[in-house]
């Protein structure tokens, strides 16, 4: 067969323009002005910078000038900076495998110059004029020396000029420079020791100057979200087997609607990561209700070689060579956080430790059984007959200057029971309330799993198997969630149409009817909850279990049962939120009780 000769052939695949190749890039680099300043702020951190300003105007559609005093560039550089693919990040595929800096491909300056009007002017400080380079959409128009001190000023103007289809996606100014300004705070958060200054239209919106090392990160997270929100979180410092864990995390008791408060952070790079975000639900798990969500800023090292961070070109998705390894040190991080919080730390829902709350239950408990049957005080707050003026100390007439005898009483601590639901217990300084349900529940769920730790995950095989009948929506999650039923010990098999046989059950249920938790597993099930491990599900079988054999609500106790249930509920590992998250314990303090009564 004759082949014509290449040059005269007509060929339907052909090389795209450099320019066009460029926008195409840019499509994936550039995606908003939020980006543009990613990039633009990446490279001056890179430049070893110790101060970075930002200055945007109309959100970022008029101008992004971004200005550092990092090392800049000499004009040999500062030209082949916009060529795609030109970097002094790596050189060899090895480097590639162990990326110590925030940037590394060399996309992001021919991208952002492809689509819009660009300035840059850099100066390397080696004795010798600065370079100013003007580029638009792609073109070289201008190169030449100016006049600069050391680092570099970069400035975009008219984003997406020469590319129509794109500008008209993009938002109003407030939404856009709202990705802006979320930009900044995360790059600032991240390195403390950098002064990052953010304005807008002339405005100052974020001003974070350098933290000294003894501050850390809380006095950055003050500066980026306010002193309030860096005061009510709590200290992490873990290391294990080549990794660290550092930063702040939330009380349970001091939650979220959304993950917004919620940044990670691998070698100093902000990160999404599933991986992390899992460890860190795990451990709060059984802290939080549903749909609550806690806050953090955590810095996880490691090395380099175990991340990859060449996943997606804005690089805030990674992969680990070990998901489990990671996994596992976070979540033994955040855990070991939230103990220290049972401590007496400051996030805890009150100021006392655990051990001087068991004391004061003691004291209460003594001095009640103690005392005379007269003196005793109605735990129930049946009617007193003395008059109101003198529980509260106040003489009904001129000539009676003196408390009644059985006054002392009232000052005794006691525990006292509000519409069978709550119980009283005094504080220093104020008083403390006690949901008895929830806190019954979270002394159930902590037994269960002691249980479980002891007898493993062994079951016991039913000598009448169960049956139960479900709609065919329950019987397809069933069947989906078999074979994880089956790895904590609940063997559950079809039996025709929606009938299921439930033929064992784990050791740790010995006492609790197993076909109430399975029927009450099933309606608590979600779609989502196919994909559950049996980790998990173990989980929600701890806290089904806690909750049925938890006291009720409207139930009335006696005084010796509130005592025992208070004392037990101050022995457990997580004594402030039930197994689902609610909280067991508000306390009432003198701020508070001034305020409600308008004295503050």
């Amino acid at each position: 067969m004759t082949v014509k000769p290449a040059e005269k052939m007509s060929t339907r695949i052909h090389l795209l323009p450099e320019n066009l190749a460029n926008k195409i890039a840019a499509g994936e680099v550039v995606e908003r002005p939020s980006s543009v300043v990613k990039e633009l702020v990446e490279n001056s951190i890179d430049s070893g910078a110790s101060r970075i300003f930002i200055d945007i105007q109309t959100g970022g559609r008029k101008l992004i000038s971004v200005s550092d005093d990092g090392s800049g560039m000499g004009p040999d550089d500062a030209l082949l900076a916009f060529e795609r693919h030109a970097t002094s990040k790596i050189k060899t595929d090895d480097d590639l495998f162990a990326i110590s800096t925030m940037g590394f491909r060399g996309e992001a300056l021919p991208s952002i110059a492809s689509v819009s009007r660009v300035r840059m002017t850099t100066c390397d400080g080696a004795g010798r004029p600065g370079t100013l380079i003007a580029i638009e959409g792609g073109k070289l128009v201008v190169v030449k020396e100016a006049g600069a001190p050391r680092g570099t000023l970069f400035e975009v103007r008219d984003l997406f000029f020469n590319t129509p289809a794109r500008l008209k996606f993009l938002k109003s100014r407030e939404t856009e420079f709202g990705h802006i300004a979320a930009s900044a705070e995360i790059i600032a958060l991240a390195h403390p020791g950098i002064h990052f200054r953010l304005t807008h239209d002339g405005r100052e919106i974020l001003d974070c100057p350098p933290v000294p090392p003894a501050g850390g990160i809380r006095d950055r997270v003050a500066q980026v979200y306010g002193a309030d929100f860096a005061g009510r979180l709590s200290g992490v410092d873990y290391s294990r087997d080549g990794y660290s864990v550092t930063g702040l995390i939330s009380s349970p008791n001091f939650d979220f609607s959304d993950k917004s408060k919620q940044e990670f952070f691998i070698n100093g790079r902000p990160v999404r990561s599933l991986i992390i975000s899992r460890a860190l639900y795990d451990a709060y798990r059984s802290m939080l209700m549903k749909d609550r969500h806690p806050g953090c800023v955590l810095f996880i090292n490691m090395d380099t070689a175990k991340v990859d961070v060449n996943v997606h070109p804005a690089k805030r998705e990674v992969r680990f060579a070990d998901n489990s390894e990671v996994q596992r040190v976070v979540y033994d991080a955040a855990a070991s956080a939230l103990r220290k919080l049972d401590d007496g730390e400051p996030d805890a829902p009150f100021s006392v430790s655990i051990e001087d709350m068991k004391g004061r239950v003691r004291d209460i408990v003594e001095e009640y059984v103690q005392a005379p049957k007269q003196d005793r005080i109605p735990w129930r707050g049946t009617s007193i007959k003395e008059p109101v003026q003198e529980r509260m100390q106040l003489p009904r007439t001129p000539e009676q200057r003196t408390q009644p005898e059985h006054y002392g009483a009232w000052q005794r601590p006691a525990l006292l029971q509000v519409l069978d639901t709550y119980i009283l217990m005094p504080d220093a300084d104020g008083y403390i309330v006690i949901d008895q349900h929830a806190a019954h529940e979270r002394i159930q769920y902590e037994k269960v799993k002691r249980s479980f730790g002891r007898q493993g995950a062994g079951s016991q095989g039913l000598l009448v198997p169960e049956k139960i009948d479900l709609t065919a929506r329950e019987a397809s999650l069933v069947e989906g969630l078999i074979p994880e039923l089956a790895a904590i010990g609940i063997d559950v098999e079809a039996f025709g149409g929606g009938s299921f046989l439930i033929r064992s059950k784990p050791l740790f249920m010995e006492k609790i009817d197993i076909k109430e938790v399975v029927l009450g597993l099933i309606s608590e099930m979600e779609e989502s909850d196919l994909k559950a491990k049996a980790e998990e599900l173990r989980e929600k079988v701890y806290q089904l279990i806690a909750c049925k054999s938890a006291v009720k609500a409207n139930q009335r106790l006696h005084p010796e049962a509130m005592a025992r249930l208070i004392q037990q509920l101050f022995e457990c590992e997580t004594p402030y939120a039930c197994a689902h998250g609610r909280p067991t314990v508000i306390r009432y303090g003198a701020n508070e009780l001034e305020k409600l009564f308008k004295r503050k």
